[in-house]
């Protein structure tokens, strides 16, 4: 039985870097996902501390006091806090489902600042189907447990995935300017983490460069291993969740530099402040793999 899985919320934790100058005044952090055929999302609100103090996801680091109003087409929709959930504002329990296509504006007024972010929702995404491909026998390779653990030798089985989707439109003007994420996730009880950068268990790429199928499909191909005992060890059963999420250049940015080790933080679409606001679609499956 193949279960949908909701869009997981990120969580952006960003502070100022240390510096010999004064510190500055606390700026705001800006989270939330306009997902495509979905009821309005919460928007979390947080503010920068010094890059040496504790950063705890409390009422610590929350903003409680801040007005926020998104115009999502015609239709303006005023947030409120949620009780109980510092930094959380959500819309009235009568607003509407994000349009597909839609132009959306949003505005937070937080103190001193005002931010604001805008764009379009794009179209919804759909999985069509799925192929799981677990090879004959594991190969050697190199495990790690952590970044700057030691290294260790190992067997995987390197797990090939394909995806497949169907784009119901002409990808010009507009509907040329995609991007979309691909995630391999698989969900598994293993204690160490194979580190092999040769593994593909994510992409983020113009949707237009990826190669269709005979029947016109999109498809996507990715790679994510399962480590094993010995050579000789028969590959486990395990879920697996695949996501797919359709989105443009604002989140692509986002997402992309999300983990870089070179940046402090994510790259923002939010102007006045940090973070991100904005239009996705998504969909997600989960799998179980029984070789």
């Amino acid at each position: 039985m193949l279960a949908r899985v909701g869009l997981v919320a990120l969580v952006v934790v960003l502070a100022r870097c240390d510096t010999v100058e004064p510190i500055e005044a606390e700026q705001l952090v800006v989270e939330g996902f306009l997902d495509a055929g979905k009821p309005m999302p919460p928007v979390v609100l947080r503010q920068t501390r010094p890059l040496a103090d504790p950063y705890p996801l409390d009422a610590a680091t929350a903003v409680t006091d801040a007005h926020v109003l998104l115009q999502v087409g015609d239709q303006p929709v005023v947030y409120a806090p949620v009780p109980g959930r510092p930094g959380r504002y959500e819309p009235p329990g009568d607003a509407p489902v994000v349009p597909p296509r839609a132009r959306y504006a949003l505005t937070v007024r937080w103190r001193d600042q005002e931010a604001r972010a805008g764009g379009l929702v794009p179209p919804p995404i759909g999985i069509d189907s799925i192929d799981v491909r677990v090879p004959d026998d594991p190969v050697q390779a190199v495990l790690i447990d952590s970044i700057g653990a030691a290294a260790r030798q190992g067997f995987i089985y390197p797990i090939e995935v394909t995806v497949w989707w169907t784009t119901p439109f002409e990808e010009v003007g507009a509907d040329s300017a995609y991007w979309v994420r691909a995630q391999l996730k698989p969900v598994t009880s293993f204690s160490s983490t194979v580190v092999d950068l040769f593994l593909r268990t994510e992409q983020i790429v113009r949707e237009r460069t990826l190669r269709r199928d005979e029947r016109g499909r999109h498809a996507w191909t990715g790679v994510y291993a399962v480590p094993v005992a010995s050579a000789a060890a028969p590959p486990p059963e395990h879920s697996l969740r695949v996501l797919l999420l359709r989105g443009y250049e604002d989140y692509a940015r986002f997402a992309s530099s999300r983990d870089a080790p070179e940046r402090r933080e994510p790259v923002s679409n939010v102007d006045g402040a940090l973070g991100v606001f904005a239009g996705v679609a998504l969909d997600s499956l989960r799998v179980r793999v029984v070789p």
